[in-house]
């Protein structure tokens, strides 16, 4: 009877080494993959704040004469608003029951300024994106135009321009806080 001195197979403690390289290499793939994801999350969020902001920004150049309004609308907390005697929510001033239009299916220029704001408030919120306008014109900003400042926000950050909130989007003067998942857009 002869003995074998070479050992054939594979043993134990290779095939462990194998499957420890193996679960690492998985865990390595699967942090690449859950990174990939997130980019692409914060990608679609901030291409839905631009394109609401877009919207808002070209609304709010078809009618200069309402921009207080406008930016009243999109600032409140409300979702229907008495402008001119008339209690106007987003769907308001779009009366098209008529053949004939009468002057009660026309609204003022303020209260379309307030439906436009109020329409881009509700979008916003079904997109999940937070909106509102710098109150005082953007920051640091000056001329014979007022600059009109727009802020989108999401997650956990505020619309706000806050020296002191730690969740606002930005400092008073208009530098991005650490972390902050928003932009501020100048609307002309």
């Amino acid at each position: 009877m002869t003995i074998q001195s070479n050992q054939a197979g594979v043993g134990l403690i290779e095939v462990m080494v194998s499957l420890l390289l193996l679960a690492v290499a998985v865990l390595g793939f699967s942090a690449m993959q859950m990174s990939a994801v997130k980019a692409t999350d914060e990608s679609l969020m901030r291409t839905r704040a631009l394109t609401i902001i877009r919207g808002g920004a070209e609304t709010m150049r078809t009618n200069p004469s309402g921009i207080a309004a406008f930016k009243a609308a999109v600032n409140g907390t409300s979702d229907s608003i008495s402008v001119d005697g008339s209690a106007i929510t987003k769907n308001s001033c779009m009366n098209n029951t008529n053949t004939a239009p009468v002057l009660a299916d026309f609204c003022t220029i303020n209260q379309l300024a307030t439906r436009d704001g109020l329409l881009m408030k509700s979008y916003a919120v079904a997109n999940d994106v937070n909106i509102g306008m710098v109150p005082n014109g953007c920051p640091g900003t000056s001329g014979s135009q007022e600059i009109q400042c727009f802020v989108a926000s999401w997650g956990d950050t505020t619309v706000e321009l806050s020296d002191s909130a730690s969740d606002a989007c930005a400092n008073a003067n208009g530098s991005y806080k650490n972390g902050a998942e928003c932009f501020i857009v100048e609307a002309y």
